[in-house]
């Protein structure tokens, strides 16, 4: 068996053990029309940055969100999610955005160690947090 076939069965076995504990939490994210639940692996980077141009109303720019949340779906794959706020304007004008995408070996390898094991040791830890 080859390194992600054994990823993969280790996912398998990970969402099994996840499935029969109901204490351990579970979310939910959607974007592009996808939804996904299950359990976040890596909760990614978060940011914020308020800028104010002047003393005037509306004029600033206040941006966040989250880039890279990493999920263990309920099917056993690997998921990325990030979202993004904008806020700027008089009055005032919220714009939104948000990613969902299933991530593929190639983007699960890592580049120190043997591959997947960055990720193979998130799913270890994930039963015990």
């Amino acid at each position: 068996m080859d390194e992600y076939a054994e990823f993969r069965q280790l996912a398998r076995k990970t969402v099994e053990l996840l499935q029969a504990d109901p204490s351990k939490k579970k979310s939910k994210v959607s974007a592009d029309n996808i939804e996904v639940e299950g359990w976040t692996i890596d909760h990614g980077s978060s940011y914020s940055k308020e800028t104010l141009f002047s003393k005037a109303p509306g004029d600033f720019k206040e941006v966040w969100g989250n880039n890279g949340e990493i999920i263990l779906g309920e099917d056993a794959e690997i998921y990325s999610f990030s979202w993004h706020k904008e806020e700027s304007g008089w009055p005032t004008v919220m714009k939104e955005s948000s990613s969902l995408r299933k991530l593929e070996a190639r983007d699960l390898v890592g580049g120190k160690g043997k591959p997947f094991s960055e990720y193979t040791n998130k799913l270890n830890r994930l039963r015990w947090s």
